[in-house]
C-alpha cells in the first residue's frame, strides 16, 4: 500500500473512531445494551481488500485506540479486532474472484463479528454468573446482527459509488 492509502484508512479510522466513541449511543438500542460496530466494518474491509496482515495490523490499531479511549481491559478489542481482520483476509480477493467475494460479503462480515465478538464477550464476562450460551445470545448475536445491518448498508453504498465510476 501506498502512504496515501495508509493516509486515508488513517483518517477514516479517526472519523468512524470518533463517532463509535462519541455519538453511537443515538442509534444504540439502550433497553439491551446493544450498538452497532462501524469500526469492525472498517477493520473486516481492510482485510478483505488488502489481506490478513494489514487486516490484523488495522484491528490492532484500531482496537487498542478503542480500548484507552474506552478505558476498559486495554488490549480485549485490539485481540476481537485483530482476530476479525486477520480471518477477513483469508477472503481476501484478487480480480478474478473479485465477485464472488462480493457476493458473500454479508456471510464474510457475519462470521468475522460472531468470532471476534464471541472472543470479546467470553473474556469479558469471566467470572460473572452468566453461561456462554446467555452471552452468546443476549450480547454476540444481537451485536453482530445490528454491526451486520451497517456493514450491508456501507456494502450498498460503495457499490453505488463503484457503479458511477
Amino acid at each position: 500500500m501506498y502512504f496515501s492509502e495508509y493516509l486515508k484508512f488513517a483518517i477514516i479510522f479517526a472519523v468512524l473512531i470518533i463517532v463509535q466513541v462519541s455519538f453511537i449511543w443515538l442509534i444504540a438500542i439502550s433497553n439491551y445494551n446493544i450498538t452497532p460496530d462501524l469500526v469492525i466494518v472498517l477493520v473486516i474491509y481492510i482485510g478483505i481488500t488488502r489481506g490478513q496482515i494489514p487486516g490484523m495490523i488495522s484491528g490492532f490499531i484500531a482496537g487498542l485506540t478503542m480500548d484507552l479511549l474506552n478505558g476498559s481491559f486495554i488490549g480485549l478489542l485490539a485481540l476481537s479486532y485483530s482476530v476479525a481482520g486477520f480471518i477477513a483476509g483469508y477472503f481476501s480477493y484478487t480480480d478474478s474472484s473479485k465477485s464472488s467475494v462480493k457476493r458473500s460479503i454479508i456471510g464474510i462480515m457475519f462470521l468475522c463479528t460472531v468470532v471476534a465478538y464471541s472472543i470479546f464477550f467470553w473474556i469479558y464476562y469471566q467470572g460473572v454468573s452468566i453461561s456462554y450460551g446467555e452471552v452468546f445470545m443476549k450480547f454476540v448475536l444481537t451485536t453482530s446482527i445490528y454491526t451486520l445491518v451497517f456493514g450491508v448498508l456501507l456494502t450498498l453504498f460503495s457499490n453505488v459509488i463503484e457503479t458511477k465510476k
